[in-house]
């Protein structure tokens, strides 16, 4: 199996969809308005890094980076939401759907690689959205043949 971009975001949504039903799931992108909605999961593409592991290039991992970013209605959900993730990230075997193929199709499963866990402080304590937030760095590597 060989993922991309679109498919392992469109997987990762789909998956956070699954496992919480209550909370909106959505992709951060350009201009993308934070809704006022909680608890909310979002999810945003980060820097990816390639690393040449065979003369010729014959083989590339690929390590894709996500952060996710869960934000509640208060620090008792937050909390109890943030274990959740976490062992969705730690745990879980994530569908991976072919979003090349139409319609998609799953391919296979992938797991994630759990990096860091960031509570994020209110930074201005006027703007509500701010409020009860915490950040997960997350990895998925994939190695490219030729």
């Amino acid at each position: 199996m060989s993922v991309h971009q679109h498919g392992l975001n469109r997987s990762l949504i789909m998956h956070l969809r699954e496992a919480f039903t209550e909370a909106k799931v959505d992709l951060v992108y350009d201009g993308y308005k934070f809704p006022a909605d909680r608890p909310l999961i979002t999810l945003e593409t980060m820097q990816a890094n390639n690393r040449v592991l065979a003369k010729g290039r014959e083989s590339v991992e690929v390590i894709y980076r996500y952060q996710v970013g869960l934000h509640d209605v208060n620090s008792v959900q937050l909390s109890i939401n943030q274990e959740r993730l976490t062992q969705v990230f730690n745990f879980d075997d994530i569908p991976y759907y072919d979003t090349l193929q139409t319609p998609s199709v799953q391919e296979g499963f992938f797991n994630c690689v759990l990096r860091a866990v960031v509570p994020m402080p209110a930074s201005d304590v006027s703007v509500r959205t701010g409020y009860h937030r915490v950040y997960f760095d997350v990895e998925i590597t994939d190695v490219k043949r030729r």
